[in-house]
């Protein structure tokens, strides 16, 4: 695990900051343990978004900041998931935790649910007494979701209008109507987690796969099946295996942040690994 320092430096230490990108002091690495800046979190009520949510974000770094909204998989709840918020907000990248209106809703609801939430996250940006109000950069959203709540991400891949980034956990589309989640469609760059142990409809039966074939040409897309992880190995950003923390921020560091420095730690792991495949990532 790479260690970073406590306290955020006060410059870029490894130059070469693309002009368009949010760089920080943060050296680009590897890292799956939290970075370098405090997080805070506060909670968005049933009345502002479909089940509620919880905002996590970064305490004392430099705005604007990048957002990313992570739906639950099937009779989950955000508690399943929470550890993600903490880890994203101390590397500067906001991420809010959703429930769903009920834990039994569809991939299609779930789909249409995670775009309420990104426009309140959006809105945020502007809404008096918002601790985010002025910080945000609402043309930096990226989705994320765990089973079928990575259908639903894979649907808004395809549909929500300026997302930059998708990421999927053990995604499921098999009982969703809309065949935007199939990936044929997929406008955005997309990180995919899988589990080879992971061998149900739940999330397995090649879904995965079968949506980063379909994925077109030309859009950066990554996906990691890891041999020794389930369909419940996705808790926390180290559950599968310490590997997928830091692929998944490099990855979004890179396509969400726009800093193609991280490019490099989208890379392989050395162990642990069913199936790695990527295209089109920037050189």
């Amino acid at each position: 695990m790479s260690q970073v320092p406590p306290t955020p430096p006060t410059d870029d230490p490894m130059g070469d900051c693309p002009s368009t990108a949010i760089c920080r002091g943060e050296a680009p690495g590897s890292y799956s343990g939290n970075g370098p800046y405090g997080s805070r979190s506060y909670t968005l009520s049933r009345f502002q978004t479909p089940g509620g949510a919880t905002v996590y974000y970064p305490s004392n770094a430099e705005p604007p900041y990048s957002g990313l909204v992570f739906t639950p998989p099937y009779t989950g709840t955000q508690a399943m998931f929470r550890a993600w918020g903490p880890f994203f907000a101390s590397h500067g990248i906001v991420l809010v935790t959703m429930d769903t209106s009920t834990t039994v809703d569809t991939v299609d609801q779930r789909a249409s649910q995670q775009k309420r939430v990104l426009d309140v996250l959006k809105q945020e940006n502007t809404r008096s007494g918002s601790p985010l109000r002025g910080k945000l950069d609402t043309s930096r959203l990226g989705a994320v979701g765990w089973s079928m709540g990575g259908g639903a991400t894979w649907i808004n891949s395809a549909e929500y209008n300026g997302l930059k980034t998708a990421m999927s956990l053990a995604g499921h589309n098999m009982t969703a109507i809309d065949l935007d989640s199939k990936g044929g469609n997929t406008r955005v760059p997309t990180l995919l987690f899988n589990g080879a142990l992971d061998l149900t409809m739940l999330g397995g039966l090649g879904q995965s796969i079968g949506v980063y074939n379909a994925i077109p040409r030309g859009i950066p897309k990554v996906i990691y099946e890891v041999a020794s992880a389930g369909h419940f190995d996705w808790g926390s950003p180290t559950a599968a295996n310490r590997s997928v923390a830091g692929i998944a921020l490099a990855f979004h560091k890179t396509f969400l942040d726009g800093d193609t420095r991280w490019v490099s730690y989208i890379k392989r792991p050395s162990s642990d690994v069913a199936t790695w495949r990527t295209e089109n990532l920037p050189q």
